[in-house]
């Protein structure tokens, strides 16, 4: 399968850390829209980005505010959520945004929704490595029981998990429920 180099940015609390990695070659395409709505496609991504992302982990811990983000507990775990510029062919690159939270459910519902309407500014306002046009701006969320990322739904409520299917958020209810809020609530 042929690869192509690509620019990691980890943006942490204390620094971005840059590294570049291997990624297949058919990721990167000019198509930004067709590659946000292709499940086929963020699957690959999804796969093709998780084994980068555990592995630069502890580095991302070590440049992150030991302090959770939300209510200022212990860091516990790092959010790593990655924003795709892989349509632009002549420089692809990949932005991963680090959150360090306490792993309290609702301090983890709050980050998420932050971090999403963090990734819907950066997509619209189109500022130095933000590019104009929609590239980024959708977060890959895996269903948080089988971890499948192809065709999974939001929870209606707190829009910040997911699932394949209704047995699996019904599967995951009783935990999800306890930190499960409403951005407006």
């Amino acid at each position: 399968m042929a690869t192509y180099p690509v620019r990691f940015e980890f943006h942490c609390d204390n620094e971005t850390l840059e590294f570049i990695h291997n990624i297949p070659r058919h990721l990167i395409t000019a198509d930004a829209q067709a590659s946000r709505e292709d499940a086929g496609y963020i699957d690959q991504f999804a796969r093709s980005l998780r084994p980068i992302i555990k592995e630069h982990e502890p580095a991302c811990r070590a440049a992150s505010n030991p302090l959770c983000i939300i209510c200022g507990s212990l860091m516990v775990t790092v959010l790593q959520t990655p924003m795709s510029w892989l349509h632009k062919v002549e420089d692809p690159f990949v932005v991963v945004l680090i959150s360090g939270i306490c792993g309290k459910g609702e301090c983890e519902i709050k980050m998420r929704q932050e971090v999403q309407e963090t990734m819907g500014e950066l997509v619209t306002m189109g500022q130095s490595h933000r590019p104009s046009e929609s590239g980024g701006g959708k977060e890959v969320l895996p269903c948080r029981i089988c971890g499948k990322t192809e065709g999974t739904m939001r929870c209606g409520r707190c829009k910040v998990v997911a699932y394949c299917g209704k047995e699996h958020q019904k599967r995951d209810w009783n935990t999800h429920k306890r930190a499960c809020v409403s951005k407006e609530g």
